[in-house]
């Protein structure tokens, strides 16, 4: 097994990134099983010989476009929450526009939605980065809280808990689309429940005096 390189130039940091691209895509689409290496290269528009050089196999390029993908997929809500300097008195708006921005980062097809899926149960590396960056969403969306003094008793599992109802909620709107539901009744009853949630420092008598 030859030595892996770590690009330097701007032109071979690009060619890296569009494997990374193109592999996670190609593994998203037709199935981690169904595709080599050789895939991949053909795929990228590159040789073999080139994807030997940045990475020891198609695993490597799953594990970086897991991690590129669950940054995109958290990043969103992290980014609406910075940009709102008075979240006491905007909460529900500031809710409702992080579902919308993480409903938008859901672009991935259904068929490699799925895929994500079975390989984040079968492969503990996958598991382990959804894991570890959903800690670290947690722990930013705590820090912001904290700076704008909404503080209130178990926060830090309270926004762990917001974060999965978030997301939760976007792969029902993105993926799953049961006829029987309003979606807007349950994005607004999704807002509903994650103010009650953070009653202590939010008005959920106001939210029950307004239903």
């Amino acid at each position: 097994m030859g030595k892996i390189r770590q690009p330097i130039h701007e032109k071979s940091i690009a060619t890296k990134e569009k494997i990374i691209e193109k592999g996670f895509e190609l593994i998203c689409e037709k199935g981690y099983h169904h595709v080599n290496t050789m895939d991949i290269a053909t795929y990228s528009h590159v040789s073999t010989g080139i994807i030997y050089q940045y990475f020891h196999g198609k695993h490597d390029i799953l594990i970086e476009g897991v991690k590129r993908y669950s940054d995109e997929i958290l990043f969103p809500m992290i980014n609406v929450l910075e940009h709102e300097t008075d979240l006491k008195h905007h909460f529900e708006e500031t809710l409702t526009e992080m579902i919308r921005k993480t409903k938008e980062a859901h672009t991935i097809s259904e068929k490699a939605y799925r895929e994500l899926q079975a390989l984040q149960n079968s492969d503990k590396e996958v598991f382990y980065i959804f894991k570890q960056k959903e800690m670290e969403a947690t722990e930013k969306v705590y820090k912001i809280l904290e700076k704008q003094k909404l503080q209130i008793q178990n926060q830090k599992e309270r926004v762990h808990f917001l974060i999965h109802m978030v997301d939760v909620l976007c792969q029902e709107l993105s993926y799953h689309q049961h006829s029987d539901f309003d979606y807007e009744k349950m994005i607004k009853e999704t807002v509903r429940m994650i103010m009650c949630l953070f009653h202590d420092c939010t008005t959920c008598k106001k939210l029950r005096t307004e239903s």
